[in-house]
């Protein structure tokens, strides 16, 4: 009786236990052992039956095969759930076949130690992500000493700030983890024409305080950029003299890379003017006119700019770059909000070129070093290659973007590769092509009751040419093997001839089938072209897949409906009849020239397009001026001092396709 009872108790164990959470293996353990050495896993057999009815203990779970739950006087009440025999006898394989009704397992709280050693490492984590994104090594503007970034990080941990974080890191949130750190190592940078390298302080000439040293000349520039940033609340300072270690190449190629994003994160940039003593003399100082500085007043979001006295220019502690925009706009030309938030990219490439276009550097690859940041471009930096950087960073440019305005410059071509500018100033549009610009809105196309004109004078066979060019458009340029693979619409040359109103300049009229003539001016004496000599022009335009008219932009006008034709009669089906094939060939040759861009109705939007594309064909467009030498030899850019701006001659309809040139 005793047993049945047990029993029977042991089963509605089990179906409490069901819907209950386990429990530790200790508390199981004890709940065996006040059962005795009874088995009650094993209910009674009226209540174990399989699935066909018969009694059936083997497909009973083993009581010590799950966990024993307390019985408490809340569970006592608790009425048990029946199910069938199978579902009582199939333990879940896993704690997502559990069903909705079981709850799910209490989580172990976790071990105080193990959430410190958590937090901890969470901490070290953000301190060694803020010592990646600061300069390599910091001034302590108190004391005067240079430390490297492994020095501010025993310092920071022997710091107060460290200690009341540690203290109480289990309860401070991560917010204020981020802001001490970022407080504790703000910094400010120095921004200044250097004067001659013997007179700056060089990183092996500091040793102890700064503010100790009596040389070089220039060493008091560094202590009062000290001083003044201790007096602002910042401890730590960097000047690209002293703060980089020049005879380590490593150090120097990383300090260059990284020099926009040190001064876009630091919490102050000091200018400092030495040849400005008022703000009317400010467009002449020559730190508008280094190179390095360029990114110096685009990369930082606070700067405040001081006088060769070491007075603010301005009397004012905000943010003079802001306060001074409009003068900062007279001097560099550079748009009032791109000086009030400069981002770097690859968008505008021509006019961020310009920038530094009539600026200088010492060195003649740091002209292109110095507008990395400005395009967000990293590359090797190898000081020897001269000129050749300057392609480099074309060449960069080019893979991250499709703006042709990286090819809209005038000026000498590079002698590496004559489609790359030689310098930045090639990017100074002059002031006599202000006017002119490619990508202005006039090129916009709307269809004019003109429109219509262009689609009646072409044949068939120009349709079907640029019906395929829309379908399969070029790829872009790119470079392969030292060669330039350029996607043009190619005008052969007929005469070049030297101009007779500009003699004393290479200054000539030049003659190209399609184009008006034109007037052009190279930095080199052109060879005059003769039926003997194999010598070739070409004036080119460059594909760009925004000559395609933007689908939904066209729209035809009212008065000149797209009509079916009668000149293109529809041919009907010649279900594969030999005869019927051959007229119906006939009547294609016979018809080829009268077919007309109109077509069918099914076809209106295709005609529009076609249509509008030609039309902007006709405009105005920047050309360029190529040469060869001879048949096969490969084809060069040659200088201009202008731009070239073609015409499409009167009458001239003819459809060119597209060529893919090799350009050296």
């Amino acid at each position: 009786m005793g047993i049945e009872k047990l029993g029977k108790k042991s089963s509605r164990f089990h179906f409490i236990r069901r819907s209950s959470s386990r429990t530790s293996e200790d508390s199981t353990a004890q709940e065996s052992s006040a059962d005795g050495a009874e088995d009650v896993s094993t209910p009674d057999h009226e209540d174990a039956q399989g699935e066909d009815g018969n009694n059936s203990q083997d497909e009973l779970p083993r009581q010590d095969s799950l966990p024993i739950v307390t019985e408490s006087p809340q569970e006592e009440a608790e009425e048990p759930v029946f199910t069938s025999p199978g579902a009582v006898t199939q333990e879940p394989s896993s704690t997502t076949d559990i069903p909705d009704r079981v709850a799910s397992p209490v989580e172990i709280p976790e071990n105080p130690e193990d959430i410190l050693k958590r937090l901890q490492e969470t901490l070290q984590n953000m301190i060694d992500d803020k010592l990646a994104n600061i300069p390599l090594r910091l001034i302590d503007a108190h004391t005067g000493i240079l430390y490297t970034s492994n020095d501010l990080d025993e310092i920071f941990k022997e710091s107060e700030e460290y200690k009341r974080l540690t203290e109480n890191l289990i309860s401070t949130p991560v917010d204020e983890l981020h802001h001490t750190i970022n407080e504790f190592f703000k910094y400010a940078m120095l921004s200044h024409k250097w004067a001659s390298a013997k007179d700056e302080p060089q990183y092996w000439q500091i040793e102890g305080s700064v503010h100790e040293m009596g040389t070089p000349l220039e060493i008091r520039k560094l202590q009062q950029f000290c001083t003044i940033s201790k007096e602002s609340g910042y401890r730590w300072a960097w000047s690209d003299t002293c703060c980089i270690d020049k005879s380590n190449n490593a150090e120097l190629q990383e300090s260059i890379i990284s020099m926009f994003s040190w001064y876009r994160e630091s919490a102050i940039t000091i200018v400092y003017l030495a040849d400005v003593s008022d703000i009317p003399q400010l467009k002449n100082s020559q730190w508008f006119k280094r190179g390095w500085t360029l990114q110096e007043l685009l990369a930082p979001r606070f700067i405040r700019f001081y006088k060769q006295d070491w007075q603010p220019l301005i009397d004012s502690d905000g943010n003079h770059k802001d306060e001074l925009l409009t003068i900062l706009h007279e001097i560099t030309h550079i748009e009032i909000d791109i000086l009030k938030e400069f981002r770097p990219g690859v968008d505008n490439v021509k006019k961020r070129l310009s920038w530094v276009g009539n600026r200088t550097t010492k060195k003649i690859e740091d002209m292109a070093y110095c507008l990395m940041g400005i395009f967000g471009i990293h590359m090797p930096v190898m000081y020897g290659e001269k000129h050749h950087a300057f392609v480099r960073l074309q060449k960069e440019i080019m893979a991250l973007t499709e703006d042709l305005s990286l090819f809209d410059w005038v000026g000498e071509p590079s002698a590496l590769h004559s489609y790359f500018a030689s310098h930045p100033r090639c990017f100074m549009t002059p002031h006599e092509d202000a006017h002119q610009d490619s990508t202005s809105s006039k090129f916009e196309f709307r269809l004019l009751k003109t429109s219509m004109g262009f689609t009646t004078g072409l044949s068939s066979t120009a349709f079907k040419a640029i019906k395929d060019l829309f379908k399969d458009p070029p790829p872009g340029h790119f470079i392969a093997n030292g060669k330039m693979s350029m996607p043009l619409f190619v005008h052969e040359v007929s005469t070049v001839s030297q101009n007779p109103n500009k003699p004393g300049l290479f200054s000539y009229l030049v003659k190209a089938e399609g184009l008006s003539e034109l007037e052009v001016t190279t930095t080199q004496e052109l060879v005059p072209v003769s039926a003997k000599d194999t010598v070739r022009y070409r004036i080119v335009r460059m594909w760009e897949v925004s000559l395609i008219p933007r689908e939904g932009s066209i729209a035809l006008a009212s008065d000149s409906p797209a009509t079916e034709s009668p000149d293109s009669p529809e041919i009907p089906a010649t279900d594969g009849c030999p005869k019927q094939e051959k007229e119906k060939e006939k009547d294609k040759e016979k018809d080829k020239d009268k077919e007309t861009w109109v077509g069918r109705l099914s076809d209106r939007v295709s005609h529009t397009t076609a249509a509008a594309f030609l039309r902007r064909l006709q405009e105005p467009f920047i050309a360029q001026l190529l040469f060869s030498p001879g048949d096969k030899q490969p084809w060069r850019r040659i200088g201009t001092t202008t731009r070239i701006v073609a015409h499409a001659s009167s009458g001239s309809l003819n459809f060119r396709g597209i060529k893919t040139l090799l350009v050296h």
